[in-house]
């Protein structure tokens, strides 16, 4: 539904506006994301989207159990910047006869050739953003629990390697106790 209400200065709100076709990334790196595929395709699918597209290099079973779920309707099995234009750009119709169209908005996390491509796919589809690398800034004193702190750094830590996740704290203690839950 859509929503427009009175702000000082002018309006603000939203348009709700399925689009014909959205191609969801799913990044197939270190680790499978199942939850890109759910985050992404289904969020499409409630939207009204008619044709989910996924991408994904080397897809792991769970990968492919998420796309399932997700309702996909076409399942690229590529990554990279190859994903990203094949969604864009859409690829004719196959020997098998399967025809992917060029998709209305393009979603997902990647890595630096991910981001790279959006960004030249950016006007020729709407896309969500241009992610840079994971951060995360913990900041904590000696109330912290050590597992749930060492759990958000590792949840960050572990989309790449070039993902960032600093700790900083006021407690040498707390310090060595989220330390030694990461060993």
């Amino acid at each position: 539904q859509d929503v427009e209400v009175d702000i000082p200065g002018g309006k603000a709100g939203h348009t709700v506006s399925p689009c014909k076709a959205a191609g969801c990334y799913a990044p197939g790196g270190r680790y499978p994301l199942p939850s890109s595929v759910i985050m992404t395709a289904v969020t499409a699918r409630a939207a009204g989207c008619e044709k989910v597209i996924l991408s994904s290099p080397r897809p792991a079973p769970i990968t492919m159990a998420a796309a399932h779920i997700a309702n996909v309707d076409i399942f690229l099995c590529v990554g990279g910047a190859q994903g990203i234009f094949s969604m864009a750009y859409g690829i004719p119709s196959s020997t098998a006869g399967i025809e992917v169209p060029s998709c209305d908005v393009i979603v997902g996390p990647g890595n630096k050739w991910v981001t790279a491509a959006k960004s030249m796919v950016n006007g020729h589809c709407g896309i969500d953003m241009l992610a840079g690398p994971s951060e995360v800034l913990v900041i904590c004193d000696d109330t912290a629990n050590a597992k749930v702190v060492a759990a958000d750094l590792i949840a960050q830590a572990e989309h790449d390697v070039v993902a960032r996740a600093i700790l900083l704290s006021t407690d040498a203690a707390t310090i060595d106790a989220i330390n030694a839950e990461l060993d």
